[in-house]
């Protein structure tokens, strides 16, 4: 009897009817990581509920590999699991339970073997290709400065260099009066001696969700450059948009914000 109901293939259809979802959670992913920067209430949570979701849905794609909306699904998973690696190539548990999934899909699924051709043809040509281009662009225009947002959790490396102490009461401040704009501050390691960098970016254009919020990035307004790194600076606005600072000379230096830079779409490439 349970063999009978689980090869109706009508079940089989309503619960292949279901599998688009995974194929736009991995879309959704992707274009979020392209606008904006996740941050979880809990990563460690999402991690596990990620790759659960992740081992369900391939189940549930392997007994029902026939069907047509699964087959649809995986001959396309890997072109947004293409995104997801240039978008987070440092964020390797966002797209490795997707690119198993859809590897595995692909190679199992009912479609035809003109189509798997066809189909694994262009994913060979885009991933190597496109992620050859991907390290050549980073190489190029990237530049060889590696740069590191001071907050908690930086590498020792990195914040042996620091007051991380008084960073961490500056960052509970970052906010502007008007809640307009925040600011963080950077560590630069380059050819040179270094630099601290300040940046302020909006505050007000996040989304927030019940479990994450998108924050909104891509706007490197750098008011203070410090040409030494190691220099653990003063930071104070003065109202909405004028924020004052020091870099332990003594002299308090005023930066006020008429205008946001335009929007770098490009920042997955270390670009500005």
């Amino acid at each position: 009897m349970n063999k009978s109901i689980l090869s109706n293939k009508w079940l089989k259809l309503g619960i292949s009817c279901l599998t688009p979802a995974y194929l736009v959670l991995i879309g959704l992913l992707a274009y979020w990581t392209f606008l904006y920067e996740i941050r979880f209430r809990s990563e460690t949570a999402f991690n596990v509920i990620y790759i659960a979701a992740s081992a369900i849905f391939l189940i549930l794609m392997l007994y029902t590999r026939k069907q047509l909306p699964t087959r649809i699904v995986a001959m396309a998973t890997l072109l947004p699991v293409f995104l997801l690696i240039i978008f987070n190539a440092s964020k390797p548990l966002l797209y490795i339970p997707p690119l198993v999934v859809g590897l595995i899909l692909f190679f199992a699924c009912a479609a035809g073997e003109n189509t798997k051709v066809i189909m694994g043809t262009i994913y060979i040509l885009l991933y190597v290709v496109g992620l050859i281009g991907f390290n050549i662009a980073c190489t190029l225009f990237g530049g060889s400065s590696v740069e590191t947002k001071l907050e908690i959790g930086v590498p020792q490396s990195v914040a042996s260099e620091y007051d991380m102490a008084k960073i961490d009461n500056l960052n509970a401040m970052s906010v502007s009066p008007d809640g307009k704009y925040r600011y963080y501050i950077l560590d630069v390691v380059d050819n040179a001696r270094g630099k601290v960098v300040i940046v302020v970016e909006p505050n007000d254009l996040d989304v927030e969700y019940r479990y994450f919020t998108l924050v909104e990035v891509g706007y490197p307004l750098r008011v203070a450059i410090h040409n030494t790194r190691g220099v653990t600076p003063d930071i104070r606005w003065e109202n909405g948009n004028t924020i004052s600072y020091t870099f332990g000379d003594g002299e308090w230096r005023t930066s006020t914000i008429s205008q946001m830079s335009e929007k770098n779409y490009l920042r997955f490439l270390n670009i500005g």
